[in-house]
């Protein structure tokens, strides 16, 4: 049977993206590649099953383009209205709180998105449901 081990994502300025996910999801390195020409870095937290792989390629000058098949990446919290809270105290500029419901009213799903430094969004999910 398959299993998700990572994601990959490219970004320009490494330090800056790895303080991101630090401060954001409590993400750090867990296994870092250095090689001539770039450096992989694998961040999880120990929640997380799968990790994000950081792609930092020396010399690159110019932004990476999403183009447009990028989606998001998800991250469940206990509490989403207050994790939204912590990232605004971290400076960080999170969307606005958003909720899915059912016709009779039942929540399906209470969420925000935010960018990390390369604009990569992400949507942060309270844990409820499907989404655990």
């Amino acid at each position: 049977m398959a299993k998700l081990i990572h994601t990959m994502i490219r970004v320009h300025d490494l330090e800056r993206s790895l303080k991101f996910y630090r401060d954001a999801f409590n993400l750090d390195v867990a296994h870092r590649l250095d090689f001539p020409d770039f450096i992989l870095a694998y961040l999880r937290n120990a929640e997380a099953d799968a990790e994000i792989e950081l792609t930092w390629n020396r010399g690159r000058t110019e932004q990476y383009s999403h183009g447009d098949g990028y989606g998001h990446v998800a991250f469940s919290v206990d509490d989403a209205r207050a994790e939204r809270e912590r990232l605004i105290g971290l400076g960080l500029a999170p969307n606005d709180m958003r909720e899915f419901h059912h016709d009779n009213g039942e929540l399906i799903a209470r969420y925000f998105f935010i960018q990390d430094p390369d604009g990569y969004k992400i949507e942060v999910l309270e844990r409820y449901g499907h989404y655990q």
